[in-house]
């Protein structure tokens, strides 16, 4: 049972060790000239409602954490709170000669990437615990109950159709995933005594991970969709709006464990030293899986990818209004995703420049602030953005190329 409590801890600090697309916000209606077009994205987003950035980033690139930063960390926290991590990177090929289907404005359209997402729902006390150890609950009671974790790392590789006017596609995609993730805590409690010299430890819940030698642990099926369309505004202009699912569907891992807990415990003072110090979350991750249950069952087991849903008011690329401003929502099949709304405005520099600033609220987080720039040249184009700036408790970069040819 001594592995049980470490492996609660140790939840939290696996899932924090592991952020958004770009806003896809310029709309052409124009056929595109050249017959291929390749483009290549990549994304780095983590935002949290409570945990500070600089607590993260020393978990994911190395670094020390430092009282302050635990203290500042813990008093933005609530009873209830959120963290996630978004990492993706995707490459598109369109072909604009082939007409499929016999239809002039059908193309071919070839994508691959790598996707990684983990989510966390947690309480206050679960992450008290985590960094301050139980000294602080002396006499007291720690609550873990409703803290969920979902981690979940996949690869794809698709093959679809595009409008060549509309800039509409859909593409079905072959999943290989990589890692798997999942677990909720019913109920959970530690009581430490006054005398510090015991612990009664409850655990109700259940988990499972993938635990397979091999590279891909299962494989599956999921599409993508991307649909645009518009109303007139006036005699001369219209509005474009673009609706997007990524990654709807499902999986299937082989041989997942999966883990049920449901009982009470009591730890010993010659014990608690263990606790606070123990090496074994990090030098043994199997025995600290094993340890969360009184049962076991490993068995094949559906995964649900963590699709994502969008729409937005786009930016009209070929307008002849200097400012344009855009909206929109978002939304992940995921139980720590708050639907996001944003907006923002965009500016027209140059026929070849563009630059915009938006707001944010929603996700993993609460309000954000973001900027982005976008150089346009005859057959190349570079977008860089950022949707969190100036917050203490996340950051995101997105840088997207794509040239014609």
């Amino acid at each position: 049972m001594m592995r049980i409590i470490n492996s609660i801890l140790a939840v939290l600090i696996c899932v924090l060790a592991h952020s958004q697309s770009m806003l896809p916000l310029v709309q052409d209606t124009n056929i595109n000239a050249c017959n291929h077009e390749l483009s290549l994205s990549g994304v780095v987003d983590f935002q949290s409602t409570s945990i500070g950035k600089d607590i993260t980033k020393s978990f994911i690139y190395g670094g020390f954490i430092d009282d302050a930063m635990k203290l500042s960390s813990s008093n933005r926290h609530d009873e209830i709170n959120r963290f996630g991590i978004d990492l993706n990177t995707e490459v598109v090929y369109k072909n604009h000669k082939v007409n499929l289907f016999k239809d002039s404005l059908k193309g071919l359209l070839i994508k691959g990437g790598v996707f990684s997402f983990s989510s966390l729902i947690y309480s206050k006390d679960l992450f008290d615990m985590a960094f301050y150890g139980n000294d602080m609950f002396t006499g007291d009671t720690a609550y873990f109950t409703g803290s969920q974790f979902n981690s979940v790392s996949f690869q794809k590789i698709g093959i679809g159709w595009l409008n060549k006017k509309s800039k509409s596609s859909f593409s079905l995609n072959f999943i290989g995933v990589n890692n798997y993730l999942n677990g909720v805590i019913n109920e959970s409690y530690l009581y430490n005594s006054q005398d510090a010299d015991s612990l009664e430890f409850l655990l109700s819940g259940e988990g499972m991970r993938s635990n397979n030698s091999s590279y891909y642990k299962g494989f599956g099926l999921a599409i993508d969709m991307d649909y645009r369309f518009k109303m007139k505004k006036n005699e001369k202009e219209f509005v474009h709006f673009q609706l997007v699912m990524r990654n709807l569907g499902f999986a299937y891992s082989f041989n997942t464990e999966n883990y049920i807990a449901n009982g009470v415990a009591t730890v010993g003072s010659y014990q608690i030293n263990d606790l606070i110090n123990s090496e074994s979350i990090f030098s043994n991750p199997e025995e600290v899986s094993e340890g969360l249950s009184d049962t076991i069952i490993t068995k094949g087991s559906l995964v649900m990818l963590p699709a994502m849903f969008q729409f937005t008011k786009l930016v009209d690329y070929n307008s002849l209004n200097q400012f344009q401003g855009f909206f929109g929502f978002r939304g992940y099949l995921n139980n720590a995703y708050v639907p996001m709304l944003f907006g923002g405005l965009d500016f027209k520099a140059a026929k070849w420049c563009r630059f915009g600033a938006q707001a944010s609220y929603g996700g993993f987080s609460q309000l954000r602030w973001g900027m982005y720039s976008s150089f346009n040249f005859k057959n190349f184009n570079l977008g860089i953005a950022s949707e969190n700036l100036f917050s203490k408790t996340g950051e995101s970069i997105l840088i997207k190329l794509s040239c014609a040819f």
